[in-house]
């Protein structure tokens, strides 16, 4: 069966073999196979399913959409996809209470409070669309335990979008307030626009600080250029708080 590499993925090599996907796997993904069988279980129907480890390469299920990148299409921000992805993550959050955490190991930190088990990359580029539609995430192997409103504010900060230097055709933070309460409805949470960005800021140090972490490990010093732009997104949403 031919094997096709697949675009995006800064810091994985996915090849698509047929109806599934490989991808590099590492210490962390036994525990993010048995969360995947866990959402399953828990009636999750849009999540890749595990299919095993082959030597270095973990297999999963394909998800059969169109999964945007950079430049995001100008359709990423229609209002639906702010109500449809935060939906989606308060499903995920909420399939994951139970989940076991003896023995687990995570490739991201656990962060406190612990009350879900968070995505830790869910935006635009990690979502399956269908016309226009959410149907589906991938890319999980960054998952851990955290707060709720680590995943809602980091969704913020891609569909809002939370920046100073918003794509061709995207919202502007003028647009912030009503999109990030839109986001906030559709999940169904009591935090304000200042928690989202609150935390969005400190998500975005993380980010940095991850980045250039990357950067050395894997040896590629273009993501110290991705590290700036994050450094430089969270002084500007500081300069916007109160």
């Amino acid at each position: 069966m031919p094997s096709v590499r697949l675009s995006g993925g800064n810091m994985n090599a996915v090849r698509r073999e047929g109806d599934t996907v490989t991808r590099q796997a590492g210490p962390w993904t036994p525990t993010v196979h048995r969360y995947l069988r866990y959402l399953e279980r828990a009636g999750v129907t849009w999540a890749p399913k595990p299919l095993g480890v082959e030597g270095d390469r973990e297999r999963l299920t394909f998800l059969d959409a169109d999964v945007p990148v950079y430049p995001l299409p100008e359709w990423v921000w229609a209002d639906h996809v702010l109500d449809e992805g935060a939906r989606m993550l308060r499903e995920l959050h909420d399939a994951s209470v139970g989940f076991g955490l003896e023995g687990a190991v995570w490739q991201s930190a656990t962060r406190v409070p612990a009350e879900v088990i968070c995505h830790d990359d869910f935006s635009p580029h990690n979502l399956g669309f269908r016309d226009g539609h959410l149907v589906g995430a991938i890319d999980f192997d960054m998952c851990s335990p955290g707060p709720r409103l680590w995943d809602i504010a980091y969704f913020a900060t891609r569909v809002v979008p939370l920046t100073d230097d918003p794509p061709v055709g995207a919202p502007t933070m003028g647009d912030a307030p009503a999109r990030v309460s839109r986001i906030l409805r559709a999940y169904g949470s009591d935090a304000t626009y200042d928690d989202v960005l609150r935390v969005a800021i400190i998500r975005l140090w993380d980010l940095a600080e991850l980045s250039r972490d990357k950067a050395r490990e894997l040896g590629k010093p273009e993501l110290n250029g991705h590290a700036d732009m994050y450094e430089r997104e969270a002084r500007y949403l500081a300069a916007r708080r109160p």
